[in-house]
């Protein structure tokens, strides 16, 4: 097996962990045995995030995905937007906050919990669904050390679920402790919660500096046809752009 960040990987992992007996769900679930809460904190490509929400589904399993309301990177009142989350909620799986700490300034622990409810509360009018969950963007020391108490909301970097839970993360795009696959065996933790940020993820083997460059293409040709799509005057074939462009 070859472990990288394909799709193809993606579901060999999850046969893997359906071969071991484990229970896919979300944070507010309780099972006796083997347990394993997918995550996914979709910090860039939503894109990427709906084909991992296709392969879950297709072979039962169910994971939360963690949508960051701020992003530079996505508009979820955007049509294209909007909808994938529609479908990646239309597949059985969940919906949580992705909250970002420098969003608001905050001088307690009550104010942030009232700007986590805050924005909880705009996906939840937005698409009619509870929000049960919050997880952090690049979280602090604080969030990381205080065993925060959320209010109503779970908290992914609780004691429980950061601590008693083994953690397995691919963030920048690589693994710490060797892919999430090697963790799963017989003797593999009880317990599990896995999380993945989309971007890494893509349909066949890339480089960290590839995806990103192809997502930043993707990015520029939406905005391009945006455009296009919006102003009239915009002829696409006379634009040329060079990395000169952006320079300050």
């Amino acid at each position: 097996m070859k472990c990288d960040f394909s799709f193809e990987h993606y579901r060999n992992i999850l046969e893997l962990i359906r071969e071991n007996g484990y229970n896919s769900t979300f944070y507010d679930e309780n099972v006796e045995g083997k347990q394993i809460i997918i995550r996914h904190d979709v910090d860039l490509d939503l894109d990427a995030a709906l084909e991992i929400s296709k392969i879950e589904s297709e072979l039962g399993m169910k994971a939360v995905y963690f949508i960051w309301i701020g992003s530079p990177f996505y508009n979820i009142f955007e049509n294209r937007y909007k909808n994938i989350i529609k479908e990646i909620i239309d597949g059985g799986h969940e919906i949580g906050l992705h909250y970002d700490e420098t969003s608001h300034k905050c001088n307690s622990k009550e104010e942030l919990i009232a700007y986590i409810d805050k924005e909880s509360k705009i996906l939840k009018t937005y698409f009619d669904i509870d929000i049960k969950t919050v997880s952090f963007h690049r979280p602090s020391s604080y969030i990381l050390d205080s065993d925060l108490n959320c209010g109503k909301y779970i908290n992914t970097y609780s004691n429980k679920f950061f601590k008693d839970f083994l953690y397995l993360s691919d963030s920048r795009g690589q693994w710490r402790n060797g892919c999430i696959c090697s963790k799963l065996n017989k003797d593999s933790a009880e317990k599990i919660q896995f999380l993945t940020h989309p971007i890494w993820w893509k349909n066949r083997t890339l480089t960290n500096q590839e995806r990103l460059k192809e997502f930043l293409q993707y990015k520029l040709n939406k905005m391009s046809d945006d455009i296009s799509n919006n102003i009239t005057i915009y002829d696409k074939k006379n634009i040329v752009l060079e990395e000169t462009d952006y320079e300050n």
